[in-house]
């Protein structure tokens, strides 16, 4: 009897280890996300039913940040400090909290509001889910998702765990930077996921949503301590009700022996850190240097500032700045290096403008080729938004960038004016 004990002791000690090719649970696992001190643990209790708790990762809990939401909003599972993990297939159910539509917040992780789609009407009504009507929105009347920086969510495994910043470092069209070997892909073998088809919905954004309310990515057996998803770009609503993966943990592999040095020279002990004023300053080299205009770091120790929203960093020689985009035309905040690497952006990183406000027009910037708003020359006036044109005054005609008065002696049915009349 005790024989059959043990066997049936091991026997189950197997069944609960990781099996590649079989998707698990991630029950046990530590959760953080870019909401500091947000209970994430819902995410890993592995229930995956319609009813389950979610977790909503926005700026606050208050219904003026439903709109707003954050900026490039992440979740992140840590399977533990010397472990790794060989992930496979991964999937990610979106909210799992009464919605009207089963299922169909998964098209909140492909848009945002900065994007100009306008997929939430938000609810201004308390109760009755508004919260969750507000961010899922209806995944049948989402629109059309394009190829934009506030669009789109990247899965990914990494040894290194999600900063302020995000999980991996981002082009500025929104994609993951070339030499980038954590994002996974997805059906259509983007990394960056932009089509209704990648996050579940079989026809595209008017097709049904996610039977399961899920969508699923293959990681290829990538190898690393943690596992996250972040939605990419400005004003970005995660709500994430469960995530499971394919996965074997294992101790990470040791480190490759190297040769002991020969011991150094004496010298003097290194001056301490620098201790630099937080919003302000960051060290390099040890010494506290300035922030650029429009930039802020993080902490005493922050070794990187950051351009605020709708700027793009610039380099010339050594000096970093934070440029301005065009009027109407949007970005998400930049990390400035502090080192004197390479590196940079230039005003194409700015999205294009799609509207404008009163008596302003859409024009093309030269240098970038994107749209921004012009304002239009005085006494004149534009139709709407989208206007590529601004009009004068009916008894004025344009002439050199103004509108002015057509003289008294003549009419003015059309500009410019025409010829005098006796």
């Amino acid at each position: 009897m005790r024989v059959a004990l043990t066997t049936v002791v091991a026997v189950l000690a197997v069944l609960a280890e990781p099996v590649l090719g079989v998707t698990q649970p991630l029950t046990g696992k530590t959760v953080t996300t870019s909401k500091n001190g947000l209970d994430g643990s819902a995410i890993v209790d592995g229930a995956s039913l319609p009813g389950s708790t979610s977790v909503a990762i926005f700026n606050d809990n208050s219904d003026n940040q439903i709109l707003t939401g954050a900026d490039n909003p992440w979740v992140q599972i840590d399977f533990g400090e010397g472990k790794q993990a060989t992930i496979g297939d991964v999937d990610v159910y979106g909210n799992l909290e009464n919605q009207l539509t089963p299922f169909s917040c998964m098209m909140a992780m492909l848009v945002s509001q900065a994007s100009g789609l306008d997929y939430v009407a938000y609810q201004a009504a308390r109760g009755n889910n508004a919260e969750v009507l507000a961010v899922c929105g209806r995944g049948m009347t989402a629109g059309v998702v394009t190829d934009n920086p506030n669009t789109g969510v990247i899965v990914g495994v990494s040894d290194s765990p999600c900063t302020n910043a995000g999980c991996l470092t981002l082009a500025g069209n929104g994609d993951p930077v070339e030499d980038d070997t954590t994002a996974c892909t997805g059906q259509s073998g983007a990394k960056r996921l932009i089509l209704p088809t990648d996050v579940g919905y079989h026809d595209g954004a008017g097709g049904p949503p996610p039977g399961e309310g899920k969508f699923t990515v293959n990681c290829g057996n990538k190898a690393g301590r943690y596992l996250y998803v972040q939605l990419v770009g400005l004003q970005r609503q995660l709500w994430v009700g469960e995530i499971k993966a394919v996965y074997e943990a294992a101790p990470a592999a040791p480190a490759p022996e190297t040769p002991t040095p020969a011991p150094e020279p004496e010298t003097s002990a290194p001056a301490p850190a620098a201790s630099c004023t937080a919003g302000t300053q960051y060290v390099s080299n040890n010494v506290c240097v300035a922030c650029p205009s429009e930039s802020t770091s993080e902490g005493t120790d922050a070794t990187f500032c950051t351009c605020s929203v709708n700027r793009y960093a610039k380099k010339s020689g050594n000096t970093w700045t934070c440029e301005p985009c065009k009027t109407g035309q949007t970005k998400a905040a930049t990390a400035i290096p502090s080192t004197d690497g390479s590196g940079g952006e230039t005003a194409s990183a700015c999205s294009a403008a799609t509207s404008c406000e009163a008596n302003q027009y859409l024009t093309e910037d030269a240098d970038s080729g994107k749209n921004y708003c012009e304002a239009c020359p005085e006494g004149s006036t534009s139709s709407d938004g989208s206007s590529r044109t601004c009009t004068c005054g009916g008894t004025q005609y344009f002439d050199d960038d103004e509108c002015k008065a057509c003289p008294s002696t003549s009419t003015c049915p059309s500009p410019p004016c025409s010829a005098l009349t006796e």
